[in-house]
């Protein structure tokens, strides 16, 4: 296995050496034009990795990636709450319905019960308009 990426090595030099040897012979480039996207490709790259801080764009990739799954959690969570309670309530409406509960009316306490017997005497005594005139 060695030898064989040995001599896959040297052969790749080898290469090379007798490719930058035509060239120069020649005067012109081999596959000019994909070299050159090649080149432009690389020093890109090579600029990207160079200037950019991975660690603050991983940190900061992992906050919004979290912050969009808390929120998709919280808004399906909703959702659950919204559809027990639609079924809560139509289940309590069914069933007073269905056993037609009404409120009970309690008898009122007698300073309720005296005040408003007192609020009819006075509005009984109290003459209308039409006897004023």
């Amino acid at each position: 296995m060695v030898l064989l990426g040995t001599g896959l090595s040297i052969v790749l030099v080898g290469g090379f050496f007798v490719l930058t040897t035509y060239e120069q012979r020649r005067g012109t480039r081999v596959f000019a034009e994909y070299r050159m996207r090649l080149d432009a490709f690389v020093t890109r790259v090579l600029f990207i990795t160079t200037h950019v801080d991975f660690e603050a764009f991983l940190r900061e990739t992992l906050r919004i990636v979290g912050a969009r799954i808390v929120h998709d959690l919280a808004h399906i969570m909703l959702l659950l709450v919204r559809a027990a309670e639609r079924l809560l309530t139509r289940l309590v409406r069914h069933l007073r319905a269905r056993h037609e509960i009404s409120p009970v009316a309690a008898d009122p306490r007698p300073f309720v019960r005296a005040m408003s017997d007192f609020k009819q005497q006075l509005s009984s005594a109290r003459p209308t308009f039409r006897e004023l005139q």
